[in-house]
């Protein structure tokens, strides 16, 4: 009589979906420097996985993997350092209702204040909102725009970090999770994320914005690597 396969998920796809879902775990996967029992342990006591052996197998079937995945990864990192950062200070986000009457009172006030094309004026529509990305300065006529009712929040005080990619960029999975991993392990929190065509914005608090600034800076413009010195 044949065997039944079990039902749900492996032990190897549970531990590939872990470490897809750690970032960090993935990284030291990547660098060659984890310890394959201490990892399996670790995945087993938050999943609960019973089978030692089969998680660590899966973990180095993982890592082989991701060395096969390696020229994505080289071109993830071209991309990035093909690209130009910039930075703009004293932004804020408007969030208000989402509805097409109020984008259109938006759309008209912007093409008033935007009149000289210098001012920074980004619209975000989702499901349930609309994002207002602008300099503080444009704020209270944004909100007298939408209307006090119709505003559920406006946060200033912000930083926005634009990074400027080459058109490759459309054609090459994984460069906004690349940038925004790297913001996630440096603890920095973006409350925004906007990305269009060519461009990737990442909206931080100030306090955070010369730290977020290296973060990224060393990632586009990454320090030249001193040569040996002969021994």
């Amino acid at each position: 009589m044949a065997r039944e396969r079990p039902t749900g998920p492996t032990a190897a796809e549970v531990t590939r979906r872990y470490i897809d879902d750690h970032p960090a775990v993935r990284d030291c996967l990547g660098y060659n420097i984890v310890n394959f029992t201490s990892l399996a342990k670790r995945i087993r006591s938050e999943t609960g996985l019973t089978n030692q052996e089969a998680v660590e197998v899966a973990c180095r079937r993982y890592q082989r993997q991701m060395r096969t995945d390696q020229p994505l990864e080289a071109r993830v990192i071209e991309v990035v350092k093909g690209s130009r950062l910039e930075v703009r200070t004293r932004v804020a986000i408007i969030t208000a209702r989402n509805d097409w009457d109020l984008l259109g009172h938006v759309l008209e006030a912007g093409r008033t204040l935007l009149a000289d094309r210098r001012h920074l004026l980004q619209l975000l529509q989702g499901p349930g909102a609309l994002t207002i990305l602008c300099e503080e300065d444009l704020v209270d006529a944004l909100v007298a725009s939408v209307g006090r009712r119709a505003t559920l929040g406006v946060h200033r005080q912000l930083s926005a970090l634009t990074v400027r990619s080459p058109e490759m960029i459309v054609e090459t999975p994984g460069v906004l999770a690349f940038l925004a991993g790297a913001l996630f392990r440096a603890g920095i929190n973006s409350l925004e994320l906007m990305s269009v065509y060519t461009d990737s914005t990442f909206v931080v608090r100030e306090k955070d914005v010369l730290h977020a600034f290296r973060v990224l800076s060393e990632l586009v413009h990454p320090p030249a690597t001193e040569p040996a010195t002969p021994g």
